[in-house]
Protein backbone atom coordinates (compact mmCIF):
# COMPACT_ATOMS: atom_id res chain seq x y z
CA UNK A 1 0.00 0.00 0.00
CA UNK A 2 1.44 3.35 -0.98
CA UNK A 3 1.35 6.55 1.09
CA UNK A 4 -1.54 8.01 -0.90
CA UNK A 5 -3.70 4.94 -0.20
CA UNK A 6 -2.78 5.08 3.50
CA UNK A 7 -3.75 8.75 3.61
CA UNK A 8 -7.08 7.99 1.92
CA UNK A 9 -7.81 5.20 4.42
CA UNK A 10 -6.87 7.41 7.34
CA UNK A 11 -9.07 10.22 5.99
CA UNK A 12 -12.03 7.81 5.68
CA UNK A 13 -11.43 6.50 9.21
CA UNK A 14 -11.26 9.99 10.74
CA UNK A 15 -14.40 11.03 8.84
CA UNK A 16 -16.18 7.97 10.22
CA UNK A 17 -14.96 8.62 13.76
CA UNK A 18 -16.11 12.25 13.55
CA UNK A 19 -19.65 10.93 13.26
CA UNK A 20 -19.31 8.11 15.77
CA UNK A 21 -17.63 10.24 18.46
CA UNK A 22 -20.61 12.62 18.41
CA UNK A 23 -22.51 9.83 20.18
CA UNK A 24 -20.54 10.70 23.32
CA UNK A 25 -22.40 14.01 23.49
CA UNK A 26 -25.87 13.21 22.09
CA UNK A 27 -28.35 12.63 24.94
CA UNK A 28 -30.83 9.75 24.78
CA UNK A 29 -34.16 11.22 23.67
CA UNK A 30 -36.45 8.99 25.71
CA UNK A 31 -35.13 10.38 28.99
CA UNK A 32 -35.48 13.97 27.79
CA UNK A 33 -39.05 13.26 26.68
CA UNK A 34 -39.72 11.90 30.19
CA UNK A 35 -38.74 15.21 31.77
CA UNK A 36 -35.18 14.52 32.89
CA UNK A 37 -32.94 17.57 32.42
CA UNK A 38 -30.38 17.23 29.63
CA UNK A 39 -27.51 17.70 32.08
CA UNK A 40 -28.56 14.49 33.85
CA UNK A 41 -29.21 12.31 30.81
CA UNK A 42 -26.91 9.58 29.57
CA UNK A 43 -25.46 9.85 26.06
CA UNK A 44 -26.05 7.35 23.27
CA UNK A 45 -22.43 6.20 23.67
CA UNK A 46 -22.99 5.67 27.41
CA UNK A 47 -25.92 3.40 26.57
CA UNK A 48 -23.73 1.28 24.26
CA UNK A 49 -21.08 1.13 26.97
CA UNK A 50 -23.66 -0.05 29.51
CA UNK A 51 -24.80 -2.78 27.13
CA UNK A 52 -21.21 -3.92 26.65
CA UNK A 53 -20.62 -4.14 30.41
CA UNK A 54 -23.81 -6.20 30.80
CA UNK A 55 -22.67 -8.60 28.07
CA UNK A 56 -19.33 -9.02 29.86
CA UNK A 57 -21.11 -9.71 33.15
CA UNK A 58 -23.21 -12.36 31.40
CA UNK A 59 -20.26 -13.76 29.44
CA UNK A 60 -20.15 -17.23 31.03
CA UNK A 61 -23.86 -17.97 30.60
CA UNK A 62 -23.83 -16.54 27.07
CA UNK A 63 -20.91 -18.77 26.10
CA UNK A 64 -22.69 -21.79 27.57
CA UNK A 65 -25.71 -20.89 25.41
CA UNK A 66 -23.55 -20.88 22.27
CA UNK A 67 -23.47 -17.10 21.86
CA UNK A 68 -20.39 -15.57 20.24
CA UNK A 69 -19.59 -12.98 22.93
CA UNK A 70 -17.10 -11.05 20.79
CA UNK A 71 -19.75 -10.61 18.08
CA UNK A 72 -22.37 -9.62 20.67
CA UNK A 73 -20.00 -7.00 22.14
CA UNK A 74 -19.20 -5.66 18.68
CA UNK A 75 -22.90 -5.47 17.84
CA UNK A 76 -23.65 -3.59 21.07
CA UNK A 77 -20.99 -1.02 20.23
CA UNK A 78 -22.16 -0.56 16.63
CA UNK A 79 -25.95 -0.83 16.89
CA UNK A 80 -26.68 2.90 17.41
CA UNK A 81 -23.96 4.61 15.37
CA UNK A 82 -26.46 5.70 12.69
CA UNK A 83 -28.01 7.91 15.38
CA UNK A 84 -25.03 10.26 15.04
CA UNK A 85 -26.70 11.42 11.81
CA UNK A 86 -30.38 10.49 12.23
CA UNK A 87 -30.73 11.27 15.93
CA UNK A 88 -32.21 9.11 18.66
CA UNK A 89 -35.75 8.58 17.38
CA UNK A 90 -38.31 7.19 19.82
CA UNK A 91 -41.90 6.01 19.30
CA UNK A 92 -43.02 9.44 20.61
CA UNK A 93 -41.48 11.06 17.52
CA UNK A 94 -44.12 9.45 15.31
CA UNK A 95 -41.66 8.30 12.64
CA UNK A 96 -42.85 5.10 10.91
CA UNK A 97 -40.52 2.12 11.44
CA UNK A 98 -39.85 1.74 7.70
CA UNK A 99 -38.86 5.41 7.43
CA UNK A 100 -36.61 5.13 10.49
CA UNK A 101 -34.96 1.99 9.13
CA UNK A 102 -34.31 3.58 5.72
CA UNK A 103 -32.81 6.70 7.30
CA UNK A 104 -30.57 4.69 9.61
CA UNK A 105 -29.48 2.33 6.80
CA UNK A 106 -28.48 5.33 4.70
CA UNK A 107 -26.67 6.90 7.66
CA UNK A 108 -24.65 3.84 8.60
CA UNK A 109 -23.64 3.34 4.97
CA UNK A 110 -22.42 6.93 4.91
CA UNK A 111 -20.52 6.52 8.19
CA UNK A 112 -18.68 3.30 7.29
CA UNK A 113 -18.17 3.94 3.57
CA UNK A 114 -14.51 3.46 2.67
CA UNK A 115 -13.49 2.34 6.18
CA UNK A 116 -11.39 -0.83 6.33
CA UNK A 117 -13.83 -2.57 8.71
CA UNK A 118 -16.89 -0.90 7.20
CA UNK A 119 -18.41 -4.09 5.83
CA UNK A 120 -18.12 -5.71 9.27
CA UNK A 121 -19.84 -2.75 10.94
CA UNK A 122 -22.61 -2.88 8.35
CA UNK A 123 -23.02 -6.65 8.79
CA UNK A 124 -23.36 -6.20 12.57
CA UNK A 125 -25.94 -3.43 12.18
CA UNK A 126 -27.99 -5.39 9.65
CA UNK A 127 -27.89 -8.49 11.87
CA UNK A 128 -29.05 -6.44 14.87
CA UNK A 129 -31.92 -4.96 12.88
CA UNK A 130 -33.03 -8.33 11.47
CA UNK A 131 -32.78 -10.08 14.89
CA UNK A 132 -32.02 -13.45 13.31
CA UNK A 133 -28.76 -14.60 14.88
CA UNK A 134 -28.42 -15.75 18.52
CA UNK A 135 -26.16 -12.72 19.08
CA UNK A 136 -28.73 -10.27 17.70
CA UNK A 137 -31.46 -11.76 19.89
CA UNK A 138 -29.27 -11.36 22.99
CA UNK A 139 -28.17 -7.84 22.07
CA UNK A 140 -31.79 -6.74 21.43
CA UNK A 141 -32.68 -7.99 24.91
CA UNK A 142 -29.60 -6.37 26.48
CA UNK A 143 -30.54 -3.12 24.70
CA UNK A 144 -33.81 -3.16 26.67
CA UNK A 145 -32.16 -4.36 29.88
CA UNK A 146 -29.69 -1.48 29.85
CA UNK A 147 -32.59 0.94 29.31
CA UNK A 148 -34.47 -0.57 32.27
CA UNK A 149 -31.45 -0.48 34.57
CA UNK A 150 -31.06 3.19 33.64
CA UNK A 151 -34.78 3.76 34.32
CA UNK A 152 -34.36 2.02 37.69
CA UNK A 153 -31.43 4.32 38.53
CA UNK A 154 -33.21 7.48 37.33
CA UNK A 155 -36.32 6.62 39.35
CA UNK A 156 -34.15 6.34 42.48
CA UNK A 157 -32.10 9.44 41.72
CA UNK A 158 -34.91 11.77 40.67
CA UNK A 159 -37.70 10.18 42.77
CA UNK A 160 -39.94 9.90 39.74
CA UNK A 161 -42.01 7.28 37.96
CA UNK A 162 -40.93 6.09 34.53
CA UNK A 163 -43.70 3.53 34.12
CA UNK A 164 -43.89 3.66 30.32
CA UNK A 165 -40.40 2.15 30.03
CA UNK A 166 -41.47 -0.94 31.97
CA UNK A 167 -44.60 -1.75 29.97
CA UNK A 168 -44.80 -5.11 28.16
CA UNK A 169 -41.31 -6.23 29.14
CA UNK A 170 -41.97 -9.44 31.11
CA UNK A 171 -42.11 -11.78 28.12
CA UNK A 172 -38.84 -10.48 26.66
CA UNK A 173 -36.87 -11.60 29.71
CA UNK A 174 -38.78 -14.74 30.67
CA UNK A 175 -36.39 -17.72 30.70
CA UNK A 176 -33.49 -15.60 29.42
CA UNK A 177 -29.92 -15.15 30.63
CA UNK A 178 -30.90 -11.82 32.19
CA UNK A 179 -34.25 -12.75 33.79
CA UNK A 180 -32.89 -12.51 37.36
CA UNK A 181 -31.49 -9.01 36.74
CA UNK A 182 -34.76 -7.85 35.20
CA UNK A 183 -36.83 -9.37 38.02
CA UNK A 184 -34.67 -7.73 40.68
CA UNK A 185 -34.80 -4.22 39.25
CA UNK A 186 -38.52 -4.48 38.47
CA UNK A 187 -39.45 -5.58 41.99
CA UNK A 188 -37.07 -3.14 43.71
CA UNK A 189 -37.98 0.05 41.84
CA UNK A 190 -37.98 3.26 43.85
CA UNK A 191 -41.02 3.47 46.15
CA UNK A 192 -42.50 0.29 44.66
CA UNK A 193 -40.28 -2.17 46.56
CA UNK A 194 -42.19 -5.38 47.07
CA UNK A 195 -45.00 -4.29 44.73
CA UNK A 196 -45.25 -4.79 41.00
CA UNK A 197 -45.80 -1.45 39.28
Amino acid sequence: MNDADKNDQTYDLISSLEHIYQLKAIPRSGWLQSGIAESGVESIAAHSYGMSILILHLRTVLLSNGVNVERALSMALVHDIAESIVGDLTPHDGVPEATKYAAEASAINQIVNGVQEGDYFLDLWEDFEAVKSPEAKVVKRIDKLDMLIQAYLYEKKYKMRLDSFWENMNEMFKGSESESIYTYIRTNRFEFKGNEA
